[in-house]
């Protein structure tokens, strides 16, 4: 447990999902990562290429960015360099009870706290 929670924490931070000052005043940072994590809740997953090329913009930052859709490009559909989903730190999912919490907020930025079960193992 202690593992997953340090490589999502170290995930989140390298892709820069925070919220920003530049985002509209009705976007909270727990809109925010509940929206990211709906768009990957439906059938189509849209961290893969090419639909991670729209959808991850509004997340990450321009440089991982670029790095990721690289290595989905060059990985032509197989398993790329990151060989498990980002979301949920797991290569298989079924994701129950899901939740967004705010953890901290300052002026420029803000921790939220997303958690649920998967495959009936609670995670956070």
């Amino acid at each position: 447990m202690r593992k997953f929670i340090v490589v999502t924490v170290f995930f989140f931070n390298l892709c820069g999902v925070r919220a920003e000052t530049s985002l509209p005043a009705a976007t909270s940072p727990t809109k925010v990562v509940t929206d990211l994590y709906s768009a990957h809740s439906g059938k189509a997953d849209p961290l893969q290429y090419p639909a991670s090329k729209k959808l991850l913009r509004a997340y990450f930052e321009k440089g991982l960015l670029s790095l990721f859709l690289k290595d989905q490009s060059e990985s032509q559909g197989e398993v790329g360099k990151l060989d498990f989903d980002p979301l949920y730190a797991a290569q298989d999912f079924e994701i129950k009870d899901f939740s967004v919490v705010l953890v901290a907020q300052q002026k420029d930025s803000a921790e939220v706290a997303a958690s649920f079960k998967n495959m009936g193992r609670a995670k956070k």
